[in-house]
């Protein structure tokens, strides 16, 4: 199997009103470096894309790829005919590597706005380089830029950055350096393609979690009135723990639960809601990891003040309603 890194530039309208709905980010350079199986370099891949969409790039677009309107004009080709060849170029047996996760999503809306099949089937798995190097180097917390790690290892910037071969070259480099054999297995999940029903739903095991996706819900009410979505399955043998604290919200896109399993002990939940790429309905990203006492008490604490807040501003509502009442009545 062969590594695709893949590096997009894209441009957008300058006025949020002359936005087109299904298409917001428009790619004007695709860069791409291959590597085989030992990560070692075979091939790159390097095409401007002339703009069909939003024709003139904007002056920001200018100034971070020094990419100019003369040479779309000039080298570009036009999307519908440039995929189909970056697809042949990549073959058929390999796995994208990013450097975050908005590449892919990018590209699926650009091949589903000119009508290209969409080759990959569900789920479409990838390796986000830069979350892979936060799990190395950082413990999973900080997401650094790309630059910013070439310059922590060393890497000699012979390369202009903000061009998309380029910085697919030096996220390959970074991707070279990584223990793979230990990280590798955190691969990613792409949403832009949710499961079509219950069936297609599937919850993945990583080495410290587990990730279940959802199908897409019309409403986040419907959505958390979902049984499958509320469990809370022990990470060791997967059997759903007696709650200890039911699913409650610190907003209106994360919530947090705890269960304790007999076998195993304390499990520790949560729920991501995410708009799905149609903007019509909404999904769920649950993530289930072992849990520690000191952890225990600080989803405690949070959840009692979560209720401490919202008790106080239930209070001060009725407080209000009763002024107004009040009000009202002394008018008439």
């Amino acid at each position: 199997m062969n590594y695709i890194v893949l590096d997009l530039e894209w441009n957008q309208a300058a006025y949020k009103v002359d936005e087109e709905d299904e298409l917001p980010f428009e790619i004007i350079e695709i860069g791409a470096v291959k590597l085989n199986e030992k990560a070692e370099k075979i091939d790159e891949y390097s095409v401007l894309i002339r703009p069909q969409v939003y024709p003139f790039l904007l002056r920001r677009t200018k100034e971070i790829t020094h990419i100019t309107d003369e040479d779309l004009d000039r080298e570009g080709i036009y999307f519908d005919e440039v995929c189909p060849e970056f697809l042949t170029w990549c073959g058929k047996d390999y796995i994208f590597c990013i450097w975050g996760t908005s590449d892919l999503v990018q590209l699926q809306r650009n091949m589903a706005y000119y009508h290209l099949k969409l080759p990959w089937k569900y789920p479409l798995k990838y390796l986000d380089v830069q979350k892979l190097y936060a799990l190395q180097m950082e413990e999973g917390k900080v997401r650094r830029t790309l630059e910013h790690v070439i310059d922590l290892y060393g890497i000699p910037k012979d390369r202009p950055f903000h061009r998309a071969v380029d910085d697919a070259a030096y996220t390959a480099m970074v991707f070279q350096r990584l223990d793979r054999e230990k990280f590798e297995s955190y691969f990613s999940i792409d949403y832009y393609r949710l499961p079509k029903n219950r069936f297609e739903e599937s919850t993945y095991r990583f080495n410290t979690y587990l990730k279940y996706v959802s199908r897409e819900f019309p409403l986040k009410e419907e959505l958390m009135h979902n049984r499958k979505v509320r469990e809370l399955p022990c990470f060791y043998c997967r059997r759903n723990t007696k709650r200890v604290v039911n699913w409650f919200s610190d907003s209106q896109k994360n919530y947090f639960a705890l269960g304790e399993c007999k076998e195993h002990g304390l499990i520790r939940g949560r729920i991501r809601i995410k708009t799905a790429e149609d903007n019509m309905g909404f999904f769920a990203v649950r993530t289930v990891k072992p849990c520690t006492e000191e952890y225990k008490e600080l989803i405690l604490k949070k959840r009692d003040n979560l209720t401490s807040k919202r008790r106080e501003r239930r209070k001060r509502v009725s407080i209000k309603a009763k002024q107004v009442k009040a009000e009202i009545k002394e008018k008439k």
